[in-house]
């Protein structure tokens, strides 16, 4: 192994830092340290980009772009994301090129469309269900049972309202609330509603505002924060197989850590910040750290969920739907299904198409199915998900899309899955456990950020952003 750092035997007046992840929260952490006047510090990326789990493409010719990781700015009030893009004018857009496209179409599996009006009822009771899960954690109320479920509550209050119906309609509402649950289930980032814990569903915190996309591509916001670093500080292409600590008598200069790449290159400093997945902490923190991770994180990282959510679009030759028409919702029947049988079922998965540009369609889906939609051909995607388009629409010559585009975070060496939530058995102090940094509290050696590590902001980029501030605030406070 050959050191990267040809070091003098004298201290430098200011830190060596080391950042592991070149995502939105290590990018952060570097622009922040380098604000605040600190220059020798080093990003180490396995992959070759930058972005982490923001990844935006150009889908065609003509401009319009994709978004494979991060889509929202979840929020105006106090979320930097926006600020960082109000400020910079990549929502200008927002109120240029109106387009037409304002309805939401909700069908059946026989192809009937649901009048608006029943949807509103049900997204009411279910909007004000799911405040109710909230007041567990927010009013420090006891869960109804132990290692309670925000599925098994849904589930509960939602059988309750329906006593009222015929059977008929109690079928319809029950069809409109379980697709509800679909989209729930991706927004938490979850196989199965019935996996979150209920009384900690609350610490999540909604910010006010609207959420936007951002038109010119989210990656946009990385550019603006990269924009400071020195470009020789961000090392793409460089894994990182182990994090020495407690090695203040062992190294030449008295240096606390160590990190070692999987190139065999070494990198001395004072402080590293880790902002890796809790997916890529799952499956390595036992070889990634020496000495150990303390019982307590271990504990931490082995009860956070982390789950996989992943995006299927759809480019045709020309649009599928009439130009007003923004989201194809879908109210599967689980009556007519297999349940255990991923070939012909995963894409039951798919809750709704929304037309992004007027021939692309976005889909999502998540938990088991979307790791199996991750081993299929696009060929295979493609005939699955036209039959499903052909069955809603009841419209027998909608053609194969001309390029199908889909994400496999599940599959990503780099994440091991979309983001992180709370299930049942874990709580927000297990959030709390994980940001905890390693060493002397005085001056702590090994620090962690990360969306996984922001207690109310868990799942989002603004969360990740604040925790790269967070830490590099940290290191600032010791100088």
């Amino acid at each position: 192994m050959d050191s990267s750092d040809e070091g003098s035997t004298s201290r430098p007046k200011k830190p060596k830092v080391i950042i592991i992840g070149a995502g939105i929260a290590g990018i952060a952490a570097g622009e922040s340290l380098t604000r605040m006047g600190f220059s020798d510090f080093k990003i180490l990326e396995a992959s070759n980009r930058t972005g982490g789990r923001i990844w935006t493409i150009n889908v065609d010719d003509k401009g319009h772009k994709a978004e494979l990781g991060a889509n929202w700015i979840h929020g105006i009030e106090r979320n930097p994301i926006y600020q960082i893009a109000d400020q910079n004018h990549l929502l200008q857009l927002r109120h240029l090129n109106k387009t037409l496209r304002s309805r939401d179409i909700t069908l059946t599996e026989s192809g009937e469309q649901v009048p608006r009006k029943i949807i509103k009822e049900v997204d009411l009771k279910y909007g004000m269900l799911l405040m109710e899960c909230d007041d567990f954690y927010q009013l420090g109320l006891p869960t109804p049972e132990e290692n309670d479920s925000v599925g098994a509550h849904l589930d509960r209050k939602f059988e309750e309202k329906l006593d009222r119906y015929c059977e008929e309609d109690r079928k319809l509402r029950s069809l409109i609330f379980s697709q509800r649950k679909l989209m729930e289930c991706c927004i938490s980032g979850c196989d199965s509603l019935n996996d979150v814990s209920l009384g900690d569903f609350g610490c999540y915190e909604d910010l006010p505002g609207v959420h936007y996309t951002i038109p010119p591509g989210f990656e946009t916001i990385i550019d603006l924060l990269k924009k400071t670093i020195p470009k020789d500080n961000i090392l793409l292409n460089h894994q990182v197989r182990c994090i020495y600590w407690n090695q203040s008598e062992v190294n030449k200069d008295h240096y606390d850590v160590c990190v070692e790449c999987e190139n065999g290159k070494l990198f001395y400093a004072d402080h590293a910040i880790v902002t890796v997945s809790v997916g890529i902490l799952k499956v390595a923190y036992e070889r990634m750290f020496n000495p150990p991770l303390p019982v307590e994180k271990q504990h931490a990282i082995e009860s956070l969920g982390f789950g996989i959510v992943d995006k299927v679009m759809l480019q045709f030759d020309e649009p599928i739907v009439e130009a007003d028409v923004h989201r194809i919702e879908f109210l599967w029947d689980d009556d007519k299904s297999t349940k255990h049988d991923l070939p012909n079922t995963w894409f039951r998965r798919i809750y709704s198409f929304q037309v992004i540009h007027d021939n692309i369609l976005l889909g999502w889906v998540c938990g088991k199915e979307a790791l199996y939609m991750e081993s299929l051909t696009e060929d295979r995607i493609a005939q699955d998900c036209v039959m499903v388009l052909k069955k809603f629409l009841k419209k027998d010559d909608i053609p194969l899309p001309k390029q199908v585009i889909r994400t496999r975070w599940g599959n990503n060496a780099n994440t091991r899955g979309s983001y992180s939530f709370l299930p049942v058995g874990s709580t927000v102090g297990d959030i709390e456990s994980l940001s905890e940094p390693l060493g002397d509290p005085e001056k702590p050696q090994v620090l962690f950020a990360g969306e996984a590590t922001h207690p109310s902001f868990y799942s989002t980029t603004h969360g990740a952003l604040l925790t790269g501030y967070r830490e590099a605030e940290r290191i600032s406070e010791i100088y």
